[in-house]
């Protein structure tokens, strides 16, 4: 049967050892957590052991003990997170807005008289304008480019009231 290898950090220098015991103890906590992982290894402890002590995978104990051993105090500086992408921007806001002022429901060939959230979540995906996006995530774009779904919905009650219908000339 064949040796299990067993993974453990390089031996620290006096300096490295102050400063991951100083971050250890800081109030970063992530980067805490990956100087406890450091520490351990050092003191001889295994991945297992250290994975169920910080309550972590032993995947991240793992990956932290290889990041310190190939570039040593650096794999604990932490990097910016890039987030999650922008989706809803003003510029849909505008987009919906101007459909709401300029066009109805009927334009689409949707039987309905009156904009809704469903039909203008229909309308930003229909017309390519996102690729998917919840009646909430209407409501926010609309917010965004300082606009009210409210106020639109009302303004355009308010116009359609004002113009008079057009009732058909009766021929004799």
């Amino acid at each position: 049967m064949p040796a299990i290898m067993a993974l453990y950090v390089r031996p620290l220098t006096e300096q490295e050892r102050k400063a991951l015991q100083a971050l250890a103890h800081g109030e970063d906590r992530i980067q805490a957590r990956w100087a406890q992982i450091i520490l351990l290894s050092s003191r001889g402890i295994g991945v297992p052991k250290i994975a169920d002590t910080l309550g972590i995978s032993a995947a991240t104990v793992r990956a932290r003990i290889k990041a310190f051993n190939e570039h040593g105090m650096d794999a604990l500086v932490r990097g910016s997170s890039p987030g999650r992408p922008v989706t809803i921007s003003p510029s849909l806001g505008d987009k919906l807005a101007a459909v709401m002022r300029e066009r109805e429901p009927r334009d689409f060939g949707w039987a309905d008289t009156g904009w809704t959230l469903d039909l203008l979540v229909k309308v930003a995906t229909l017309e390519g304008w996102v690729e998917s996006i919840s009646r909430e995530g209407v409501r926010l774009a609309l917010k965004k480019s300082k606009h009210s779904y409210r106020k639109l919905k009302d303004w355009r009650r308010k116009k359609q009231a004002q113009t008079p219908a057009v009732e058909p000339h009766e021929t004799a």
